[in-house]
């Protein structure tokens, strides 16, 4: 009776593990990835005579592809359009890595995505413009690549983004209003880019924003002063760009926690001295204006 009863364990659970693989669909766009991005030289590579669920990197749920996390892995080549048939993905991390070539227009396919990170690799042409599309995205890395173009006006359907980092890419036009939707972002990097024209009224309205950076830009116009009084925002990097100058240190709030400003080509009448840039730091809620003379 023993006997009976483990013979029946085994055959019950045999066809559970026959069945644990993915769709050849999924499986022959990580193929093409690993194929397009030069697999045999990877850092930790793939048997590809061994089942998908072994391989470094690919995350499964229920037989479906839900992350592939190849940061830092040696990747050198670029991504296969079929990438959009990993259409389970949550999580795609091919940071630091040599990506080259366009961002695929299929990536907008992967319609579950929340966390999306392509940084410092060697990207170039342009964000696909309907990248909105990918509604669910918490978390949108760029940066460090050789993107060029304007930034998507789609970008204000993520409403659940909560970082967008673009900075350290060729982007250029103006910073679009449409960002000032996406109320639950905490951190905006935008960065040494090619950035004309004033920061949108609408990101003094993102009440949990902890860092901006729009340094290294070509921005005009007046800060808004609202900005200043964001209750989460830690850091705001203002450098080199060309705001109106004669309003800045009126901005100073105490409220704010840290901030960077541009302040280059004007004598302090204090110092006499040339000021690059200053450091506005809260403590106890006094406002103690760190000066830096970087001139030398």
């Amino acid at each position: 009776m023993v006997r009976v009863y483990s013979f029946f364990i085994l055959v019950f659970l045999l066809p559970l593990h026959i069945i644990a693989e993915v769709s050849p669909t999924e499986k022959n766009a990580l193929l093409d990835i690993y194929n397009s991005t030069n697999g045999s030289r990877w850092t930790i590579g793939w048997d590809l005579s061994r089942p998908v669920s072994t391989w470094h990197g690919v995350g499964i749920i229920e037989d479906k592809i839900v992350s592939l996390d190849l940061f830092n892995n040696g990747l050198d080549g670029i991504l296969p359009s079929s990438l959009g048939d990993l259409k389970y993905l949550n999580t795609l991390n091919l940071a630091l890595n040599k990506i080259g070539g366009t961002i695929p227009e299929s990536i907008v396919l992967l319609r579950r995505l929340t966390v999306l990170r392509l940084g410092r690799n060697n990207l170039s042409g342009e964000i696909p413009a309907n990248i909105g599309n990918l509604e669910d995205m918490e978390v949108l890395d760029l940066f460090g690549n050789s993107l060029v173009g304007k930034i998507p006006q789609s970008l204000g359907n993520m409403e659940h983004m909560k970082t967008l980092i673009l900075s350290y890419n060729r982007l250029s036009g103006i910073i679009p209003e449409e960002i000032g939707n996406l109320i639950l972002l905490e951190r905006l990097e935008l960065g040494e880019n090619e950035l004309e024209g004033r920061i949108p009224d609408g990101l003094k309205g993102a009440y949990l924003l902890k860092a901006l950076d729009l340094s290294g830009n070509n921005l005009v116009g007046k800060i808004p002063w609202k900005l200043t009084t964001l209750p989460n925002l830690d850091l705001l990097q203002l450098q080199d760009n060309n705001f109106d100058k004669s309003h800045i240190l009126p901005l100073v709030n105490k409220n704010i926690n840290i901030a960077l400003f541009d302040y280059d080509g004007r004598p302090h009448q204090s110092t006499h001295k040339q000021i690059n840039s200053f450091i506005i730091k809260k403590d106890a809620g006094m406002v103690d204006l760190e000066f830096v003379d970087v001139s030398d």
